[in-house]
């Protein structure tokens, strides 16, 4: 008898190996689906959903104004249907309107300074829209992670598009805090011409001359807040956790901004061009005996402090981070940070090798710079949160780095080539970024079953199930 089964005993091994058979087969449709995404590894496809942000603001005016701010505006304006992905774009929409209307009237970034153009007068009002512009976007990127929570739509998906906008929005910020300078990203001398030039307060400036003259004042700029939230991301990448400071560039950082914005709506951008700030405290140590400061008298501008305090806010920055989490993480810590190093150092290479680039091409180099700013961060954020190695080649470099190093070499390239070159590669570049970012987009929304606009709509069974 104990050789013989029993009808009840072969039944229910006949259920279990269906539903081995079931379970192996759906195994293998999941393994299937995995395998067919582009960017996404299974690696990927299995650790996304339970992706879970760990973060905070440490900012008092972010904790007592902005926060409140948003959240009045979540609980009373906002329709539930409203996904905190769209809340994200509209804000980024207002900083690209703001941005296109600076550029259609400060093509060269500084024709807003009357003394290097008097051809035409760029309307004040256009600093006004990039204040505004900057607060909306401020308070509607504040907005969209309580609408999130509201309507019980949280995804790694909007961690990632979040994060995305803000690094794309760094380089329209940038651009137009140097146009309502009216901050001349070159030398003065060729522009207006050395017996013209010489005069200009440009070359007296204290920090311009140690720097290398305003055009390293508008890459430090643009590259500082880059830098900074670079650095912010690499630190999440590891430790898991993104905690901004009591002073940050996403909270007091816009407001700044903006005021600076006001500032030259309110008094022109010219005020930016002149030494009164520093005179006036030179003339107040002077009426109390300290005299020790008379010789900067004229020679330190107003945008130089505010460049000066960028400087200051990104070391600051980078000494509260970089150390601790080398210390902790080694070698591995060290690696990652290599293309961000690497974009610093080429793009400083070719700025500082080729000094009227950014006459010629402003808006051109800026896109490039953007882009493998954008590009690299978004990916090391991705990498963060489906628990990946972050790759320290990043191949979309290789053209700046080549160029760079043949510049640094003495290698003679025609400007007209150089700019034909930086204009060709910035469109493949955003062309490619652009797909890669969409295809993103299109994978984790499969992954995650949801729509990237859409909290209402319920999206139909992929097709790779």
């Amino acid at each position: 008898m104990g050789g013989l089964t029993t009808p009840a005993t072969s039944s229910a091994s006949s259920s279990s190996i269906m539903d081995a058979n079931n379970n192996t087969a759906s195994q293998n449709n999941n393994d299937n689906k995995r395998a067919e995404y582009y960017y996404l590894t299974p690696n990927a496809v299995k650790r996304l959903p339970n992706y879970q942000y760990n973060g905070a603001d440490l900012s008092l005016l972010y904790k007592h104004v902005l926060s409140p701010l948003a959240g009045w505006c979540v609980d009373h304006l906002t329709p539930a249907w409203l996904a905190p992905n769209a809340i994200t774009s509209i804000g980024l929409c207002w900083m690209i309107s703001s941005y296109c209307v600076i550029w259609y009237f400060c093509p060269g970034m500084y024709e807003a300074n009357t003394e290097m153009n008097s051809e035409y007068t760029v309307p004040s009002a256009i600093s006004l829209l990039n204040g505004c512009a900057m607060l909306i976007y401020q308070t509607l990127d504040n907005m969209d992670g309580k609408q999130a929570r509201k309507t019980g739509s949280s995804s790694p998906l909007g961690l990632l598009f979040d994060h995305g906008c803000d690094a794309l929005n760094s380089i329209f910020g940038s651009a137009n805090w140097i146009a309502a300078m009216g901050l001349l990203p070159g030398s003065v001398n060729i522009l207006l011409g050395e017996a013209s030039g010489s005069a200009n307060v440009q070359n007296k400036s204290y920090l311009s001359e140690l720097l290398g003259g305003d055009v390293m004042l508008a890459t430090f700029i643009i590259l500082s807040p880059m830098t900074a939230f670079f650095v912010s991301t690499w630190e999440q990448y590891f430790t898991g956790k993104l905690i901004l400071p009591v002073f940050n560039g996403a909270s007091e950082g816009l407001v700044m901004g903006a005021s600076l914005s006001f500032i030259s709506y309110i008094y022109g951008p010219m005020i930016w061009q002149q030494t009164t700030w520093t005179d006036g405290a030179i003339a107040f140590l002077g009426d109390n005996g300290i005299m020790a400061f008379s010789a900067m008298e004229g020679r330190v501008r107003n945008l130089d402090i505010v460049v000066l305090s960028s400087i200051i806010a990104l070391v600051q920055e980078l000494l509260g981070k970089v150390p601790f989490v080398i210390r902790s993480y080694g070698k591995e810590a060290m690696r990652t940070l290599i293309p961000h190093i690497v974009f610093i150092i080429s793009t400083i290479v070719i700025i500082t090798t080729d000094s009227t680039i950014f006459l010629r091409i402003p808006r051109t180099m800026c896109h490039l710079i953007s882009g493998l700013f954008v590009e690299q961060t978004t990916q090391i954020m991705l990498d963060h949160m489906v628990e990946e190695k972050f790759s320290a080649i990043r191949w979309v470099m290789l053209p700046q780095v080549a160029l760079a190093a043949a510049m640094a070499a003495g290698v003679a390239v025609p400007n007209e080539s150089v700019d034909v070159f930086f204009m060709a590669y910035t469109t493949g570049l955003w062309v490619y970024l652009a797909l890669k970012l969409k295809t993103h987009v299109n994978e984790i929304c499969d992954v995650l079953g949801i729509w990237c606009f859409d909290i209402v709509s319920p999206r139909p069974k992929s097709k790779r199930d």
